[in-house]
């Protein structure tokens, strides 16, 4: 009993020939499949079974795989707009932002649910589906999708290589600075970071220091405890976290930069008497 079957062409899209074992291997045993050339040049895949009961779970795995052939496809449009339309980035560069277009795509559950609906739609109507048409018609709007991830994705990474700069920056100046105590407690209390000296007298310091306004804007973090620390220059932080609580963004990135700026320098309580009264 035929289930259905796909048409290809590798001439019309390399990026979904190239991928073809994805359709083509499948886990269930039961399914059977038959390669085949057209008169008009095409690859055919034909699926069937002599299972009749199985038939809609065996349609719905060929299902998946196809999304999951057009997933990997939407991916490739969006490294061939990278490469072409942003083609000043280094190789490394091109590199970090394929792998954050690859992580986006994979992680969208509405890309891939509107792929397979659109394919369920046009199964309804014949077994036999040229995959090539079905790119061209069905998902033109794959490379506006493409194009917007792409976009994303690189000013995702600026913001992250300008705040890489940011903390590289601070930490050169933190360790050009003469410590003036041996010893700090960083605690979170009353909905903030708090810093404490040795003997947890709170230190409340005002730095003319103006960190980056517009690293301000894109990531939330408390400044305040930057500057404090950056003037005390500590030889030891004792980063006091256990009740840090993580839904507070900005004290979780100020932690998150003390322990970047400060690296080599921290301790973390691992539980104490303060870390009690909280």
């Amino acid at each position: 009993m035929e289930l259905l079957s796909l048409e290809l062409n590798e001439n019309e899209n390399h990026e979904v020939f190239n991928n073809i074992k994805i359709i083509t291997n499948l886990d269930e045993s039961d399914i059977n499949i038959e390669i085949s050339s057209t008169d008009e040049g095409n690859i055919r895949l034909r699926y069937f079974t002599d299972n009749r009961i199985n038939k809609r779970e065996y349609i719905e795995n060929i299902i998946g795989k196809v999304t999951k052939l057009l997933i990997e496809y939407t991916k490739l449009e969006s490294i061939n707009i990278l490469k072409e339309s942003y083609f000043y980035f280094d190789e490394d560069e091109v590199g970090n932002i394929i792998s954050d277009i690859e992580n986006e795509i994979d992680n969208d559950v509405k890309i891939k649910l509107i792929i397979k609906n659109k394919f369920k739609e046009i199964l309804e109507r014949s077994t036999l589906i040229n995959l090539n048409g079905f790119i061209n018609f069905r998902l033109k709007f794959i490379k506006l999708y493409a194009a917007q991830v792409v976009e994303r994705c690189i000013d995702s990474y600026l913001m992250k290589k300008e705040y890489m700069d940011f903390i590289s920056i601070i930490k050169l100046i933190s360790e050009t600075e003469e410590a003036e105590y041996d010893l700090v407690n960083v605690m979170y209390t009353n909905n903030k970071i708090q810093v404490y000296d040795k003997n947890m007298k709170k230190l409340t310091y005002i730095s003319n220091m103006e960190l980056s306004s517009d690293l301000v804007n894109k990531v939330a973090y408390d400044e305040s405890v930057i500057n404090i620390l950056l003037n005390v220059s500590p030889k030891k932080i004792i980063l006091h976290e256990q009740k840090l609580d993580k839904g507070n963004k900005e004290a979780v990135n100020t932690i998150e930069i003390i322990k970047k700026i400060f690296e080599g320098k921290i301790e973390m309580c691992k539980g104490c008497k303060y870390c009690d009264l909280l």
